[in-house]
């Protein structure tokens, strides 16, 4: 059977329990710094390696870019044309017609 006595007792150590609770919600745990440095060096050297990367691929996109186009040269297994039309002669000044 239950004791009379014993219920304030359970209510005390419940009581003192959430007291103490309450209380270790009120202070704030100290932060490691040391993981959050090391953190923000990693990041700030993985942006610099992605800034420098995406600069170089601009940069050899640029050049590139500026190659002059040229026309490929005809391959040797290529079929030879049977004629080849010259290209117009500029003709020296015409003279006027009278």
């Amino acid at each position: 059977m239950t004791n009379p006595d014993d219920s304030p007792d359970v209510q005390r150590v419940l009581m003192d329990r959430a007291r103490r609770l309450a209380e270790r919600d009120q202070v704030r745990p100290e932060l490691a710094v040391l993981p959050r440095f090391v953190g923000l060096a990693i990041a700030l050297v993985v942006m610099l390696v992605l800034f420098f990367a995406f600069d170089r691929f601009l940069a050899s996109m640029q050049r590139f870019m500026g190659l002059p186009v040229t026309d490929p040269e005809p391959a040797v297994t290529e079929p030879m044309p049977a004629y080849v039309v010259p290209p117009a002669e500029k003709a020296g000044p015409a003279e006027p017609a009278r």
